[in-house]
């Protein structure tokens, strides 16, 4: 499937990509945050491509839905506001499920083992993630774990790495651009060249 067509159904670059990296058994499990009107054409494809797919059940209201922001309050599935779901996808159903439960409980120690997160930076998201620093991202020194192009929808990494030079998001990133590359290589080479921009 062409990049463009997954990037339709997903809305997004990066969720496009991460789709790619869990065909591609680069990833185990994908998490991904959707409005309800969005999610007839996600369940599709995961229909077509036998990809089990398990919906949070609580919404999370985003203090700026139109901007990219890590900021939100969880409410009930049944309050009548609007706010995303989040989308748990694999190729195995029962990590699906037991994402969505160590997210529901707020394990984040054990979602982001399932995730794929390097220990260490785990860590740091659990002692440095808060209310008042929701964007716990460093100042950019390589592009494979520069974040600060989140908001143009684009980046190779779904976790905050510990520091820029972070040798295990290091590998994992340029392991991810490989895959894509193989698969979409006009696509990688724009996304690393974007990464790129202002890296001093």
């Amino acid at each position: 499937m062409l990049i463009s067509e997954l990037i339709s159904i997903f809305h997004s670059r990066m969720k496009a990509q991460e789709i790619i990296l869990l065909l591609e058994n680069a990833k185990q499990i994908v998490r991904q945050g959707f409005y309800k009107q969005e999610l007839p054409a996600i369940q599709t494809f995961c229909q077509q491509n036998s990809l089990p797919l398990v919906q949070s059940k609580f919404k999370i209201l985003l203090d700026d839905k139109h901007n990219f922001t890590n900021k939100g309050l969880r409410i009930p599935e049944t309050d009548k506001r609007e706010g995303l779901y989040f989308i748990y996808i694999s190729k195995d159903e029962r990590l699906a499920y037991l994402a969505s439960y160590y997210e529901l409980i707020n394990n984040y120690q054990e979602l982001g083992r399932l995730l794929g997160y390097p220990p260490c930076c785990i860590r740091f998201f659990i002692n440095s993630f808060h209310e008042n620093n929701p964007n716990p991202q460093h100042k950019p020194t390589n592009p494979w774990t520069n974040l600060t192009q989140r908001e143009d929808d684009f980046c190779l990494l779904s976790h905050f790495p510990c520091s820029s030079n972070c040798s295990e998001s290091v590998q994992q990133a340029q392991h991810y651009f490989n895959v894509i590359k193989d698969n979409h290589s006009d696509y990688a080479q724009k996304i690393l060249q974007t990464l790129s921009k202002d890296i001093n």
